[in-house]
């Protein structure tokens, strides 16, 4: 009886479905690129490793899923960006982006440009993410995001009350 062994490598895939770009499994790949784009746009980027990928234009929302040692580099987004299941991963905002939602991720690295400084952070299960924020000429300053807390109970309001963790380093 044959052994099962692991998921055999996918073909790699980057192309326009209807309204969607899909980028999948690339690999080794430090030059993709996306530049014909619009505002109704998605990209869905899976199971890419160690590749760079440069979009061109405004689109409607990016997702990273399953993605390791990944560099994502766009002019602007109208909705979000998402970070799924990803390791080692960088980002880099050229004009715009309102939120950027990251879960189940380690080593996560933003580069926000200075109209993205009113950026929202939706962070869950993640570590290693830093926000690196322009100042200057050209120099960044590195900002960690707190991966631990602290909640205390309010008894005569019924709610909590949470703070980042001061032992966190934060």
């Amino acid at each position: 009886m044959p052994t099962l062994s692991t998921t055999a490598s996918q073909p790699p895939k980057l192309v326009l479905e209807g309204n969607k770009w899909v980028v999948e499994y690339q690999h080794n790949q430090p030059n993709l690129k996306i530049d014909e784009t619009n505002m109704k746009h998605t990209v869905y980027i899976y199971k890419c490793t160690n590749s760079t990928i440069r979009i061109v234009g405004k689109v409607n929302s990016i997702v990273l899923d399953s993605c390791t040692k990944v560099g994502l580099q766009f002019d602007s987004v109208v909705s979000l960006v998402e970070f799924i299941n990803c390791k080692s991963t960088k980002l880099q905002v050229i004009d715009f982006v309102p939120t950027i939602q990251i879960e189940k991720t380690d080593g996560c690295h933003i580069y926000l440009s200075k109209k993205s400084l009113q950026t929202e952070f939706i962070t869950s299960k993640s570590s290693e993410m830093t926000v690196n924020v322009p100042f200057g000429d050209g120099e960044y300053r590195e900002i960690p995001v707190p991966e631990q807390f602290k909640t205390k109970l309010n008894p005569g309001e019924k709610s909590l009350t949470t703070v980042p963790n001061e032992s966190a380093g934060v």
